[in-house]
């Protein structure tokens, strides 16, 4: 610790505790403060900081540790369970005005002698100011004898107030004494009041902050107009004081178009933001009117970040400006937004059709909502004979809609608006007074802490006493601020006329006040419960499962409160297998205890309490006997998540993400097979004490990607469950793709087999994620971009609204005449033919227009995805069983290709049952181009010599050399197949043809990109942080290529791992859109370096490295199972690799005709793996060795080279290897290397300790084998250097710290390890 002088005690900021703090908080404890909180060594403080609900340090200037404070939601009181501390606290110390929802209990609070009151208060205003509504903090003293924690420093605690405890005959200083401190002592509130004239010259300035747009509008004195000139008006101006200064503002108002909102926004969780006094009425509106052509809503100046928009009620020009109604953020043109959506978020699981089970409100009678589509309703409909729709509604007029369309491609040749036909739409009416005001502008001084506008919106519900919602709508890429904490974010409706862009926000009283509890669940809660189900579509289970917890052990039920009323439910049991799923999932692996991982069963809670969600689970687990809460979530054959859960606090919970490589159990050990295979494939969320106390901030930005590439899924993984997912939760991103999720329910085998493996993202593993969830699944094709209006239109003619649209389209196979037109006017310009191009500034100039997509025939396949080769492959035997007399050696099904997909189909249609003999594979190699360097699609020989003899072996007849021509039709299907061989052109008689021939960019994505005027060369163009030349469209993957300018054309995204770009892009995204990233300057700083080149006179910028190896598994025709595994990179001809220096070492087996090769670069890292099997490998295992050096399989090229290997797949096999390939372990090697050894020079030579003395490096006599002196040698290791390194691992005690390392690791995952041996800590 460093030493202080008292002259200049100078403080540093505040963060949250780590677990390496703990040994020096323990330099801080003084004995008062270890007998009052119980701290007797390190290992205290490691356990309080993992279990308490917050834990701060405070640093000086120097970033030590000089204060320390650890808070629980129960006192320090072992005798008193920490669900009845309540009663206890009433009771003893008379103190009813703690409760579970505004205290917390410190315990252990220290701080350095040479820093006073400063440090104790700053951590204590920390606390408050992190949860508004904490009031109340205190911590219990019961040690008489030791009544001050830091002795002679009686200041430091003068800002806790002594209670003693009433007890009749005892002294009231030899019981435990309660130390309360006070957010009105320490962390006051702002004075709020109605503002007047005067404060004009106040609150213009804390305006002009944010936005000067209001003061250029109405001028300098639009505060002073709208208090006097306009008494009559319905706002209300508050203003927020400190210190007699004006430090906030906010203008409410009464005037809401509700109508309009009912259109727009889902409020039957809120009861139509009305006081209801009758049943709410459903109209049918024909929305065969949609504006497709119109201007979208002027978002207005972005930099008004605190501005609500007033939603006014239509009126006139008079009217308008007698009210001052502005519309800060959007304009009022009518607009339609429709989306397609193939899954939608189910929240009741089950089979069956589902309904919407979240429709809870506050008070008694708003409890039950009727369902939008009852048949209670007051509603008369009827189709008239002309083909219209008349609704009739209860005491209103009514209204013909007229249901004439026109014809779509019409319309997109006109210029006017267009008209689209769409279904009637179903819009719920709520009778009623309103029940609602609006938060039009709200804005803090920004020496301020926004989280005190909170002290104004409680104002803000006193002044409408007879409303009991806050309403706030903001645009979607507004950023998110303190203040919506306390709001709920309202689910918009698919078709929408208004606020297309926009979200709205509600705040119910109850939310904002702190009047919420938990409690065990009783008989006499059924009815209220029963009504809170009323609409839910497995009430009945629910309500069989609450009775049996009120006499089972296995259950536990409990009643969410608000205002002593209930407002929702939760079921809680044990977790199944707590084990097997700590083992799958990113867990610790092990439970602090045995029996503390609990399961919710059931959860409902109204969606106006969803504020408090976090404390509701916090609560929860204070409650039951868990420490941790999961919720596992499994899909069922109809692609939702099906269980017996209803759960609707899911998003307050933390999606767990499961380990990418599960690792087979290869020790012998049949315990770990059955932990393993006891557990499904399921997604997991997951709540502890510590993350309840982390705000949970929405992230609303309208994020688009189009194409469910492995980067597009990289990316959105990495946004929802990436490191800011224990705070952060996106909630508005949409995945636009043609087949949805690359996820399938019921495939048959031959499909997996068709598809060739690469990446992460397999079935499995995309069952345990929970996009559905999170993400809005719009099945469509791309065929326009709108850049001005920011929007996407389908081929179904579906359009999206987006802030930001991320382009992942990746390239597939296409149709033989894909761009047919283009590619032949391109080799004409190459052969010298002149550009006959109209300049752009001619009259005559018209944009270029890509030709129509060509259809395919009936009984030509072209496969692109597991979800088509199971569409496909179904129709094929479809049309076998039709026709079977039709397949035969004759006339067969026809595989054209030179690609990995081609083995790999020829594979499954064998799978299928399909005769070799009536199979043909036409092989297009060598390809025609002559500039083209002659290398076969795996890239090595001996494969390719391997799979071609199996083709022969099986009787597959071959054509190679030959290239497509044509094919011949014969109604909607092709009889024949025309290819060109050397000689002559042959005639091949076909069934059916699976077709892989070119290899690009999506047709329509294409044609949308081309014609928005987006850059496209060869890929379209992106800079270094993936933008195009529209700042709000991103791309990535392999359809993209860098600017020319960064001279990157080595380093494209197709040679690289397609999930490294995708999470690379998602780390900018976060960047940009953390609210917590954005306030900090340092976080800001532009990651990647820029450079000048004073040759080229410009600003050069380094494109991004990604170093995760690129993977490539299929099934080829025999069967023989292939593995390449291989750096990032352009793929190297290997007869041209063989002649460059500086290549490492080749080791090849070949045991029982088991093929493998292992590369070993000059640095003897593994650096490549090819596999072609008999039997099929782990590749999951294969998949982890990549990158890591020879040295730690036990001097891998040493033994092979003195022939103790001839089976790699058995070497990689051995159990004392299980530990290498654990995820787990990865970050252990990345431990040891982070060691501080000094200089750099020194890490250089500590590296060197991978080749640590081995036995093998030594022959009988002591003297070096000449084996591992070559390896030396090669690497460029002289002797002098190895005594060296060795000397100084020696001397800084490397051995040591390794052992440490693993000692600790296997001790952390005993239960995965069980084979190794225990490491003494005495032994280290």
């Amino acid at each position: 610790m460093d030493k202080f002088t008292k002259t200049s005690p100078v403080l540093g900021r505040l963060r949250l505790a780590n677990l390496q703090d703990a040994s020096d908080i323990f330099e801080l404890c003084t004995e008062s403060m270890a007998k009052n909180f119980r701290i007797h060594q390190v290992v205290d403080i490691i356990v309080l900081i993992e279990s308490s609900t917050l834990s701060i340090v405070q640093l000086n200037e120097k970033n030590a540790i000089v204060g320390f404070l650890a808070a629980k939601d129960h006192p320090l009181l072992p005798s008193v369970h920490p669900s009845a501390w309540e009663h206890y606290i009433w009771t003893k110390y008379r103190m009813i005005q703690m409760t579970a929802r505004n205290s917390l209990f410190i315990h252990l609070l220290c701080w350095s002698e040479f820093y006073g009151r400063e440090v104790v208060d700053g951590l204590l205003r920390s606390l408050f100011m992190h949860d508004s509504y904490l009031m109340n903090v205190a911590f219990i003293k019961c040690m008489p004898q030791y009544p001050i924690l830091m002795p002679g420093h009686n200041r430091c605690e003068n800002s806790f107030r002594r209670v003693s405890a009433a007890e009749r005959g005892i002294a009231p200083d030899l019981v435990p004494t309660l130390y309360l401190a006070e957010r009105s002592e320490v962390c006051p509130r702002l004075r709020v009041r109605r503002a007047v004239e005067e404060d004009n010259d106040d609150l213009v300035p804390i305006i002009d902050q944010h936005s000067k747009r209001l003061r250029e509008l109405y001028g300098e004195f639009y505060i002073s107009e709208l208090i006097a000139r306009h008494p009559e008006s319905e706002r209300v101006l508050l203003v927020g004081e400190h210190k007699e200064l004006a430090v906030g503002v906010m203008i409410l108002n009464t005037m809401i178009d509700f109508e309009s909102l009912e259109e727009s926004y889902d409020l039957s969780p809120f009861a139509g933001l009305r006081h209801l006094n009758g049943k709410p009425v459903v109209q049918y509106v024909n929305s065969s009117a949609e504006i497709v052509g119109s201007s979208k809503p002027e978002i207005g100046d972005p930099n008004l970040r605190r501005s609500g928009n007033p939603v006014p009620r239509p009126c006139d020009k008079a009217d308008q400006k007698k009210s001052l109604n502005w519309s800060l953020l959007s304009g009022d043109v009518s607009q339609w937004e429709s989306e397609e959506v193939i899954f939608e978020l189910p929240m009741v699981d089950n089979d069956d059709d589902l309904v919407d089970y979240d429709i809870v409100n506050i008070t008694n009678e708003l409890m039950r909502i009727p369902r939008p589509l009852s048949v209670e309703l007051n509603i008369v409909f009827e189709l008239q004979p002309d083909k219209t729709l008349q609704v009739v509604e209860t005491k209103e007029t009514s209204a013909t809609f007229p249901s004439s369309t026109l014809d779509f491609h019409k319309l997109k040749q006109t210029s006017t608006d267009k008209v689209r036909t769409r279904p009637a739409l179903e819009i719920v009416r709520y009778p009623g007074t309103p029940n609602a005001f609006l938060l039009e502008l709200f804005a803090m001084q920004q020496d301020y802490d926004e989280r005190y506008g909170y002290d104004i919106l409680q104002t803000a519900f006193e002044m409408f006493p007879d409303r009991d919602y806050c309403v706030l709508c903001l645009p979607s890429n507004q950023p998110a601020f303190p203040l919506l904490e306390h709001f709920t974010l309202v689910t918009p409706k698919h078709y929408r006329e208004k606020y297309t862009n926009q979200s709205l926000y509600v705040a119910h009283v109850n939310s904002v006040r702190e009047t919420v509890a938990v409690r065990p669940a009783e008989a006499f809660d059924f009815p209220s419960i029963a009504h809170i189900l009323e609409h839910v579509h497995d009430k009945h289970d629910i309500l069989r499962l609450l009775e049996m917890s009120l006499v089972s052990d296995e259950l536990d039920a409990y009643v969410l409160l608000s205002q002593r009323e209930a407002v929702g439910v939760v079921i809680l049991e044990s977790l199944d297998n707590c084990v097997g799923v700590r083992t799958q999932y990113d867990l610790e692996p092990e439970p602090r205890s045995a029996g503390t991982d609990g399961a919710i069963v059931a959860g409902v809670l109204s969606p106006a309490l969803e504020p408090h969600a976090r404390w509701y689970l916090r609560d929860l687990i204070r409650h039951s006997k868990f420490y941790h809460l999961f919720w596992p979530s499994q899909l069922n054959k109809t692609g939702k998540y099906s269980s017996r859960n209803i759960m609707s606090l899911a998003g307050r919970m933390v999606p767990i993400v499961p380990y990418r490589h599960p690792v087979p159990n290869i020790t012998g050990i049949k315990y770990l097979d059955k932990v393993r295979d006891s557990t499904k494939s399921c997604a997991l969320f997951g709540i502890e004490t510590q993350l309840t106390a982390l705000p949970k901030v929405d992230v609303n930005h309208g994020i688009v990607v189009v194409g469910a590439s492995r980067t597009g899924l990289a990316f959105i993984e990495t946004l929802l469950m990436g490191p800011a997912s224990h705070y952060l939760t996106f909630t508005n991103i949409t995945l636009v793709s043609e087949h949805g999720l690359p996820m399938l329910c019921d495939c048959i085998p031959a499909a997996e087999t068709c598809v060739p493996r690469s990446g992460r993202y397999t079935d499995r593993y995309m069952k345990c994620l929970p996009l559905y969830y999170y993400v809005d699944c719009m099945t469509g094709v791309l065929v326009e971009i709108n850049r001005k209006k920011k929007l996407i239109r389908l081929q179904s003619g579906a359009v999206k609204y987006y802030d930001e649209l991320v382009l992942t389209c990746g390239q597939q196979f296409q149709h033989p005449d894909y761009l047919a037109e283009s590619f032949a006017h391109s080799k004409k310009m190459s052969k010298g033919k002149p550009c006959e191009r109209i300049l752009m500034d001619n009259p005559k100039y018209r944009p270029d227009k890509v030709p129509p997509r060509p259809d395919l025939p009936e009984n030509v396949f072209v496969i692109n995805s597991m979800y088509e080769a199971n569409i496909c492959l179904r129709r094929l035997m479809t049309m076998i069983n039709a026709r079977p007399e039709h397949l035969s050696a004759k006339n067969q099904i026809i595989v054209y290709g030179d690609h990995m997909e081609s083995y790999s189909t020829m594979a499954a249609l064998l799978e299928l049952g399909i005769a070799p003999k009536e199979i043909a594979f036409v092989e297009p190699f060598p390809p025609l181009d002559r500039n083209v360097m002659r290398v076969n699609c795996f890239n090595d020989e001996v494969i390719d010599e391997r799979v071609q003899a199996s083709l022969d072996n099986l009787g597959i007849y071959v054509y190679r050399e030959c290239h497509f021509v044509s094919w011949q039709f014969e109604g909607s299907r092709i009889t024949s197949l025309d290819v060109m061989s050397p000689l002559h052109t042959i005639s091949i008689p076909c069934f059916a043809l699976f077709y892989y021939g070119l290899k690009a960019i999506n047709y329509y994505a294409f044609k949308a990109i081309s014609e928005c005027g987006l850059v496209y060369d060869g890929g379209l163009v992106v800079d270094t942080k993936f933008k195009t030349n529209d700042a709000h469209v991103y791309g990535a993957g392999t359809s993209v290529q860098y600017s020319r300018r960064l001279r990157a054309d080595r380093q494209l995204h197709r040679d690289r791992c397609s999930e490294d770009v995708g999470e690379a892009l998602a780390n900018i995204f976060l960047r940009q859109m953390d609210p917590f990233v954005m306030a900090d300057p340092e976080e800001l700083s532009d990651p990647m370096p820029r450079y000048r080149s004073s040759l080229l006179n410009c600003r050069w910028e380094p494109v991004m490295e990604f170093v995760s190896p690129l993977l490539l598994a299929a099934t080829f025709p025999g069967p023989l199972y292939y593995l390449h595994l291989k750096s990032p990179g352009v793929d190297t001809p290997m007869e041209v690799r063989l002649t460059l220096p500086h290549q490492g070492h080749s080791l090849t087996t070949d045991k029982d005709g088991n093929y493998f090769q292992l590369r070993v670069d000059e640095f003897h890292c593994i650096d490549c793996v090819t596999c072609l099997a008999k039997k099929v490998p782990c590749y999951n295992i294969l998949a982890l060795i990549h990158g890591m050096h020879e040295s730690l399989f036990n001097n891998l090229l040493a033994r092979y080279m003195m022939n103790k290997i001839d089976d790699f797949y058995e070497f990689f096999m051995q159990p004392w290897m299980s530990a290498l390939y654990q995820e787990a372990f990865g970050n252990l090697i990345r431990v040891i290397c982070q060691q501080n050894v000094g200089t750099v020079y020194d890490l250089v030579k500590s590296h060197f300790s991978l080749f640590a003395h081995d036995d093998m490096s030594f022959n009988e006599d002591g003297v070096e084998s000449p084996e591992m002196m070559n390896i030396f040698q090669e690497c460029g290791q002289s002797a002098i250097m190895r005594n060296d390194a060795r000397a100084f691992w020696n001397a800084f005690g490397g051995d040591r710290i390794v052992t440490a390392h693993l000692a600790r690791y296997f001790d952390r995952h005993r239960l995965l390890n069980p084979q190794y041996a225990n490491i003494r800590a005495d032994l280290i």
